[in-house]
């Protein structure tokens, strides 16, 4: 009976898979896409992760991931009852999170689209000897799936802050939810953040600008882009996830709690 168990997971599974390589065909992370963050890694990480009015100096910075790990990830985990075996961070960045919740986790995987980020993350993780973390470079869902494929059913947390209000695609943001699913742990959680505000004029006006036109912080690839609530919900339903909870609804910083969906875990 187990045996016929571990082939229907091992079936779904395989689906899911399927479908991300399909979301990745239909979109591929454009090579301009990568370039630019790999920019951002390389004029000032520190300035390009944290988007905050306030000039941080590297000290700081790494003091708000803490800051954030202490008082949003910890309640949550909390909260839930997560396991704390295996955490993941989908646009690690240099590790602002990452790093300090390795002081929580058995062991924290990061993964990002600049392999300049993912190479400062390494070098600051080994000079401070930290050793349960480790970080990889991925070029969309496809190759997210392909370079943490060993992490298939195994990750108690998936989370990402500050991220997909970065992607202008919304089919590789579906692609992403899908390997979310294949990842996590049957009792395992996603922890996502999306900017759900209203698409206003002035919204709509300024997407048209031209990036000359603009602060540095709106022009394209590091603007703010805002999700329907409907259209969000529709995604992560068709990637076999389901919402536990919300927090913060149709504002800058909305968070959705999610696991699989329980008609296809109760099969495990």
């Amino acid at each position: 009976m187990r045996t016929n168990l571990q082939h229907a997971t091992r079936d779904a599974d395989t689906s899911l898979a399927a479908k991300v390589k399909a979301f990745s065909r239909r979109q591929i992370l454009s090579r301009s896409a990568i370039e630019r963050w790999e920019q951002f890694a390389q004029s000032n990480p520190y300035r390009y992760i944290l988007t905050t009015p306030q000039w941080v100096d590297a000290r700081e910075f790494w003091k708000t991931g803490e800051h954030t790990i202490e008082t949003e990830i910890l309640p949550f985990l909390r909260r839930y009852h997560v396991r704390m075996h295996c955490g993941l961070e989908l646009g690690c960045g240099i590790g602002r999170l990452v790093v300090p919740l390795a002081s929580y986790f058995q062991r924290v995987v990061g993964v990002d689209v600049s392999p300049s980020m993912i190479q400062r993350g390494k070098s600051f993780a080994r000079d401070n000897g930290i050793h349960n973390v480790s970080f990889r470079a991925i070029s969309g869902p496809e190759d997210f799936l392909h370079q943490c494929g060993e992490l298939t059913g195994f990750c108690d947390l998936v989370y990402s802050i500050l991220v997909f209000q970065h992607i202008p695609d919304f089919s590789m943001i579906e692609g992403y939810l899908h390997v979310i699913r294949v990842l996590l742990h049957e009792r395992g959680l996603a922890y996502l953040q999306f900017d759900t505000r209203p698409r206003s004029v002035a919204y709509r006006f300024k997407t048209q600008l031209p990036d000359f036109l603009l602060p540095r912080f709106w022009r394209r690839g590091i603007r703010r882009i805002r999700r329907s609530p409907d259209e969000i919900a529709g995604a992560i339903r068709r990637a076999g996830l389901e919402i536990v909870a919300q927090h913060s609804p149709c504002s800058a910083y909305h968070q959705y709690v999610l696991r699989i969906h329980r008609g296809q875990s109760e099969t495990k």
